[in-house]
């Protein structure tokens, strides 16, 4: 970028004479006018140093210039390209001619031949190595010197076998007890101490319909919504937190920890690391637990603090749904459902510092305009009721400009009533399912508006992008230690609180996440203890 400030850097330190010779630079570098893009990114980038005075006095002294959070953001979300609108054009489009000549080059190659056949076998050529065997097939015991653990009664919250979690009677299922760890750690295994974790609906409601009356009341009539066309959003939950009774026994599916001890094979996890889950419903509402390396993933130690890491993998989640679906621009709007949840409220702060216009859909309460003026805060520019016809509210407030990508997280009626907004042919992205309803969407929006619909998964993204996912975190965890990310939460010790903490967790339309704290994670065990 040095070349591009020399002729502006030798001008006096006024804006005036800097700016009309930005003006000359820039419309030379004008790609409308046969310039370069990438030239012309750094010529405005020289221009934004320039023209700050604290920003040009830091390049006068030492010839380089700090970068605010808000900037690292635009100049990495996208590959950039939120930096320049052009810039993003250019990076989305590929040349015709460079992609013909590419096709003619290789047309007849035999080294291209055997390419395009070894990417058509897909997966069914993936190497398999020793760890994969390991993965497949466990190693046999006594072939590596288990670690003995230290004999502690750790708390966790269980739930009896044959009880289930109903709506309103939650204490009677969910309770805190002590129970003795693991005596040894076998391959591949780690004892981890968690430090905090979050309380989702989710992880409290095995059962579907409890789950939908907790979260949406009892009025199921929604569409006339029957009870066989909703979905069950703990099927096939806690597959590795079941007792031989296929009864749920410890919830949670989030939470930050630390390791303790590392077990035979952990090769990439060390003592004092931390770490978050990689797999879901592990069981994270325990002080203590031994779990598989392979299930956690190894963050930053204090990135940020433990209460956000922990809440990392739904901040994740806000950000990757905005910058891998509906090829944005700054001045787009995004529309989303499930309004003041956590992930909604992130989406909501990324999108305004990236000059997106998000507009909010929540459950009409009693507080609701407060509710209003709090998202508002956090840069929504509407906030709707979830309800009637929001394309007509969106024409009433005169948002002409329709949204160009929806993010539901509810599903069923609501999902549809977001449809009804989207632009011709922009998508609408499902990355969770609060009322525990399919969403059916009329034959029009198939057909007349061109609706894309498409899942999203970060656990899912993450296998394939391992090397990206701690750049992710990082860059949220600068975002949220310079305050441009707020997260309204409330902490609950875990061995003594737990009650309290249930019973707020179980409140409607509460605007802050309820964490479970632990600074307890139990007792010694006495040698006479059986």
């Amino acid at each position: 970028m040095t070349h591009f400030l020399l002729p502006l850097y030798s001008l006096p330190l006024k804006n005036q004479q800097i700016r009309r010779a930005y003006r000359n630079l820039i419309t030379k570098a004008h790609p409308d006018k046969g310039g370069d893009a990438k030239t012309f990114a750094l010529i405005q980038r020289a221009y934004d140093v320039l023209s700050d005075t604290d920003k040009r006095k830091q390049y006068d002294s030492t010839g380089t210039y700090s970068k605010s959070v808000e900037e690292e953001l635009l100049d990495s979300f996208g590959g950039g390209v939120f930096r320049d609108k052009l810039n993003e054009e250019n990076q989305r489009k590929e040349s015709v001619a460079e992609a013909i000549q590419t096709v003619e080059k290789n047309k007849g190659s035999h080294t291209s031949g055997f390419e395009a056949f070894m990417r058509s076998r897909g997966d069914s050529v993936a190497s398999f190595g020793v760890d994969d065997i390991i993965n497949q097939f466990g190693v046999v015991k006594g072939s590596y010197d288990e670690v003995q653990l230290p004999k502690i009664k750790a708390y966790e919250v269980n739930q009896p076998a044959g009880m289930k979690v109903v709506a309103g009677h939650e204490k009677e299922a969910l309770r805190v007890e002590t129970t003795k760890i693991a005596s040894t750690l076998q391959w591949g295994e780690v004892l981890v101490s968690v430090r905090v974790a979050p309380m989702n609906a989710h992880d409290i409601y095995e059962d579907h319909m409890s789950f939908i009356t907790s979260n949406y009341g009892n009025d199921a009539s929604d569409a006339n919504v029957h009870k066989d066309s909703m979905l069950n959003p703990r099927k096939g939950a806690f597959e590795n937190n079941m007792n031989e009774s296929n009864e749920r026994k410890i919830p949670g599916s989030d939470c930050l920890a630390t390791v303790v001890k590392v077990g035979a094979g952990v090769k990439s996890l060390a003592e004092g690391d931390w770490v978050i889950p990689y797999v879901p419903n592990l069981g994270t509402w325990r002080t203590l637990a031994v779990w598989k390396e392979k299930d956690l993933i190894k963050i930053p130690k204090e990135m940020t603090s433990e209460n956000h890491c922990a809440m990392m993998r739904e901040m994740c989640v806000a950000y990757r749904l905005l910058e891998d679906f509906g090829a944005l621009k700054p001045g787009d709007a995004v529309i989303l459902n499930a309004g003041t949840s956590l992930i909604a409220t992130v989406v909501c702060q990324l999108a305004s510092m990236l000059k997106l216009r998000p507009i909010l859909v929540c459950r009409a309460h009693p507080g609701f305009e407060k509710t209003v003026k709090w998202l508002k805060s956090l840069g929504a520019i509407e906030v709707f009721k979830d309800e009637g016809d929001l394309g007509a509210e969106l024409e009433e407030k005169r948002l002409f400009a329709k949204p160009r990508l929806a993010l539901d997280g509810v599903g069923g009626i609501s999902a549809v009533r977001l449809a009804e907004t989207l632009h011709q042919g922009c998508p609408l992205i499902v990355y969770a399912c609060a009322s525990g309803r399919a969403a059916t969407f009329p034959w029009h929006h198939w057909v007349g508006k061109g609706l894309i619909v498409r899942g999203f998964s970060l656990r899912n993204w993450m296998k394939e992008n391992k090397k990206k996912t701690p750049k992710m975190m990082e860059t949220l965890a600068k975002l949220v230690n310079a305050n441009k990310i707020a997260v309204e939460y409330t902490e609950y010790e875990l061995s003594t609180e737990f009650d309290e903490a249930l019973e707020h967790a179980c409140e409607k339309h509460r605007k802050t996440k309820i964490l479970l704290k632990i600074t307890d994670i139990g007792s010694t065990v006495d040698e006479n203890d059986k």
